[in-house]
Formats: C-alpha cells, sequence, structure tokens
C-alpha cells in the first residue's frame, strides 16, 4: 500500500497488528490505469460495513475482498473499517476473521476501538489529498464515522478541496435514516456526497446482489483465491441470522446477498457485472483443464460490422488457414445486404453469424459521438426496442445459418440502453457477449477483447502469447482488412493467423460461440 507512514503507524495501533501492512512500489503502480472513477495511482478506497443489525454486511465484505484480490486492483490502496453503524437497533456482529481473510491488516476495528480509528481515518484522509489523490469511501452502513473523521481532517486542515476529492458513496434510504443527522448533513456539506440507486431493488441501473437461489455456493466455496472468505461469511450469516433484529430473506433461502456491494459496482465502473452470476463469474478463479487437442488457452477472432473487406481478404486467408472465425453483422449495413450470398457460405464452412443489431446503434452523449445519428442513438432507444431488435436479428440470420444460437457484440462497446444496462437482459438471448475492452476479467457477458486498429502483427501476436501464459480466453476484434475503418494491412492479418497455426497446440482457434459452449459444458474453466 501507499499510505503514508503515520497513518500507516495508526491504522497498525487501531487494529493492534504487530506488523505493518504490506507496501507495493510506488513505482509499480505510478502509471496505472484508471479503474472507473478511480486512479489507482494516487487515490484510496475506504470501505465502512456497519454490520447491524442485517447479515447482508458478511457477504459484502466477501464480495469486496474477493474483487480486491484480483490482479487488476493490485495497486488499488483501499481500508476496510469495522463497526460504521448509525443509530440502529439490534446486535453488533462481531467479524475479525472473516475481516483478516478479506483485508489482511488493512482494517480498522471502529466498533472496539472507535477513538483511534477515527484519528487514523482522518490522517488518511489528510495525507491523500495532500498528495493530490482522491479519497473513495463506500458506505456499506452508515455515514456516523466517515463524518466524525472527516470533522477531525476539516479542523486540523481546513484548506483541504474535502469537497471535491472526498466522494461519499451509499445507495440505501435506510442507511441515510440510520445516520445521525447531524453527521449525514456534515458529509453532504463537506464532501461529494453520491447517493446512488437502492442495491436492494431491481431494474434501477444499480447490480442486483440478491439471490435466492444457492447453486454458486459451492462453486464459491471451492474456489482457492476466495473461498475461504466465503466459508466464514456464509457460516457467520446463518449463524446469526435466525436471530437477527432483520432476518435477512435472501439468506434465509440459502442464497446471496451483497447488495452494499453496489457502491463498490459504481467507483469501479463494474455495473456491467449486474448480478451474482456475473460478478462471481469475474472474480472465481476457477480450476483449468483442457481446451481441444490439449490446448492451454483458447481465442476467437472476430470481424465487426459486415465489411466489404472482410468479404475479399479476411474470409479467404481464414479459410487458407483453417481457421473459423465469429462474424457480427448489423443486417441494415450495405456490406450484409449484398453479399448475404457469402455470410451463407461461410456459416456452411463453419464460421460464426454473430448479432450485431440490425442499424449499429451507439450512445450518442459520448465524447466523439457526434456522428451518431438521432433515430440510432442508444440514449433513446428503451430497453425492450434493443432487446426486440436483437431477436429479430437473430431471426434473420437464423434462416442463413440454421443456427440456434450465436453470440452478440454491443455496438460501441455500449452496455448501456436509455439510461439502463442491459447485459443481464442478454442472458436470455445469448450464450455470451463480447466486450471491446482488453483488461478486463473474463465473464461469458463481457468477453474481453483486444481491438485492432492498424495493429502490427507483433502486437497481436503478443497478446496471444499472453493468452497462452495466463491460460486465458480472449478475442481479438477486427474490422478492415487492407482498408475500410479500424484496419490492419492484410500483411499482418496473414502474419497473425500463420503464427496461430504455429502455436495451434497450445491455443484454440474458435468461434466465440464455440469456446463459451465448450466452457460451459465444463470441458475448460478458466
Amino acid at each position: 500500500m501507499r499510505i503514508g507512514w503515520s497513518v500507516v503507524f495508526s491504522l497498525v495501533l487501531a487494529t493492534g497488528c504487530s506488523q505493518e501492512p504490506p507496501l507495493s512500489e510506488p513505482s509499480a503502480c505510478a502509471n496505472a490505469p484508471m479503474i472507473g472513477q478511480f486512479d489507482p495511482s494516487s487515490d484510496v478506497f475506504v470501505v465502512h460495513f456497519d454490520s447491524k443489525p442485517d447479515v447482508d454486511d458478511l457477504h459484502a465484505i466477501a464480495a469486496v475482498g474477493s474483487l480486491l484480490k484480483q490482479d487488476k486492483f493490485a495497486c488499488v490502496d483501499a481500508i476496510a473499517v469495522a463497526g460504521a453503524h448509525g443509530t440502529q437497533d439490534g446486535d453488533y456482529i462481531h467479524s475479525p476473521h472473516l475481516f483478516d481473510l478479506a483485508f489482511a491488516d488493512t482494517w480498522l476495528d471502529a466498533h472496539s476501538n472507535r477513538e483511534d480509528v477515527l484519528v487514523a481515518e482522518a490522517e488518511l484522509y489528510m495525507d491523500t489529498l495532500s498528495s493530490g489523490g482522491d479519497v473513495w469511501i463506500m458506505v456499506a452502513g452508515q455515514a456516523d464515522i466517515a463524518a466524525d473523521a472527516l470533522k477531525i481532517a476539516v479542523e486540523r486542515a481546513p484548506d483541504l478541496p474535502y469537497k471535491s476529492q472526498v466522494h461519499l458513496v451509499q445507495h440505501s434510504d435506510w442507511n441515510e435514516s440510520a445516520t445521525t443527522p447531524d453527521k449525514l448533513a456534515l458529509v453532504q456539506d463537506f464532501a461529494d456526497y453520491q447517493k446512488i440507486s437502492d442495491g436492494n431493488a431491481r431494474g434501477n441501473g444499480t447490480p442486483g446482489y440478491t439471490t435466492r437461489n444457492g447453486e454458486l455456493w459451492p462453486r464459491v466455496l471451492a474456489d482457492p483465491n476466495v473461498g475461504s472468505m466465503w466459508r466464514e461469511a456464509k457460516r457467520l450469516a446463518d449463524e446469526k441470522n435466525p436471530d437477527a433484529a432483520y432476518v435477512n430473506p435472501f439468506v434465509t433461502a440459502g442464497g446471496f446477498d451483497f447488495s452494499d456491494a453496489a457502491e463498490m459496482a459504481h467507483i469501479f465502473g463494474l455495473n456491467v457485472l449486474g448480478n451474482v452470476p456475473l460478478f462471481f463469474d469475474y472474480v472465481l478463479e476457477d480450476t483449468q483443464t483442457v481446451w481441444p487437442n490439449g490446448a492451454k488457452a483458447a481465442v476467437a477472432l472476430t470481424y465487426d460490422d459486415a465489411l466489404l473487406s472482410q468479404v475479399e481478404t479476411a474470409l479467404p486467408q481464414l479459410d487458407e488457414a483453417g481457421f473459423k472465425a465469429t462474424f457480427y453483422l448489423s443486417l441494415a449495413s450495405q456490406g450484409f445486404r449484398a453479399h448475404q450470398d457469402v455470410w451463407e457460405r461461410a456459416a456452411a464452412n463453419g464460421h460464426e453469424l454473430g448479432n450485431h443489431t440490425i442499424y449499429h446503434p451507439c450512445r450518442a452523449s459520448l465524447l466523439g459521438r457526434d456522428w451518431v445519428t438521432p433515430n440510432r442513438d442508444l440514449d433513446t432507444y428503451t430497453k425492450d426496442q434493443l432487446l426486440r431488435e436483437l431477436e429479430d436479428v437473430s431471426a434473420a440470420l437464423g434462416e442463413l445459418d440454421q443456427e440456434l444460437t450465436r453470440t452478440f457484440a454491443y455496438t460501441c462497446g455500449d452496455v448501456r440502453v436509455g439510461g439502463e444496462v442491459f447485459v443481464e437482459d442478454l442472458k436470455e438471448l445469448f450464450p455470451g457477449a463480447r466486450s471491446v475492452e482488453r483488461d478486463v476479467a473474463f465473464a461469458p457477458y463481457y468477453v474481453p477483447s483486444f481491438v485492432v486498429d492498424e495493429t502490427p502483427a507483433a502486437e497481436m501476436i503478443e497478446y496471444v502469447d499472453e493468452l497462452i501464459e495466463r491460460g486465458a480466453i480472449g478475442t481479438i476484434t477486427f474490422h478492415g482488412v487492407g482498408g475500410e475503418h479500424l484496419w490492419v494491412t492484410p500483411e499482418d492479418h496473414a502474419a497473425l493467423l500463420a503464427y496461430l497455426q504455429s502455436v495451434g497446440d497450445e491455443i484454440w482457434v474458435a468461434p466465440l460461440r464455440d469456446i463459451l459452449e465448450w466452457r460451459e459444458a465444463g470441458v475448460a474453466k478458466n
């Protein structure tokens, strides 16, 4: 962690630990990329849990701990605070072993040692702001502790930019109602107070991290990386729930409730992980076996927009090399309408015809999208309108390839329609979906992809080697091959295919539908 030494001393004092928290090398994280709104090179993540009176915090502790164990979060400075409760009744659930499993030495016990924790947290605010960073506070509880720490910091260093750089995120009207009123007013006045939609509700833009279905428990508990913390969270929740002041119905039914993690998704830009299965697909380290022919990894070559250069160059090169790919077709495009016979033959030859909508709508409100026309603006589409369009595309493609399933590729990478995330809705229509983000963990409905644009073969080959080294699933997103937009040269495309032939015993090249179906069947996990 890159926390100032005075704060480290306060943390050790407050938690009673005999050793300092591990420090990551500053140079290793100086250029770490943004994760949502969070800058790992300078910011700090503070997560508050009330653990009173509901057992949902126990699941939320494990959920946050699971996320922070992912490689992408290695540079995230995170401090957890236990006992961040307000005015509510009920018993506090003491869970030090769970906090140890989730956060190691970087957690504070505000229930038992409130005054020292307040000073430590205030110093953390001051040190972070003085260094030019932002403080992101996830309030999986009430704002009392944050308010008291903020008050100390403002009194000691009144000129620091608290209002613009201390961001306090909470999701629940109940959490507000159980916060001492003057302390809620304080954080609203002195910090950037962000109230997001209630994580306990559904269909309002926040992830739905509750389910009565417990079928994922065996997979979660068996995970070598995070299984131990979930085992402790489940043990405590099952034990405490029957006698809690609020008996959690999801835990009673044998399911999951980490609805307080909605704030975490908001901060780190992970609303795309919109439900419990998607979250666990992201964080669990499934046991890897083998792909066909004993390969270590799998890659799908994907081609968007039904371009003429794909017909003239990409398809012949793929067929000559013996590889099958996924072509994401937009039905209103000239390249699809003029060459339906070509796409029909491609499907008969083993290529996947993927769904890329009819009109290729994108969100016009995003930067650089002035080319999006009003009738093709995802911001003004409704979710029902988009889903009907996707169903129509699949039906039309089914007339060409006689296939019942195909994958989807997000147009422009957009996962919102009319302000709503539609990732979860895709589960009824497709076996998976491809993103346009390279550096994300694998999830079936947000499969990572390296989008190429005037990219030399050497860089594409480097990506293939990376997949092999990690034993991972990945995709490469092509558009033009030899021309048109986002193009690569025919020579670089052919060089990549030649390399894939040379490493065919290490990586399986197949349409994305085939890769996901193989994985779903349990033959290979990644």
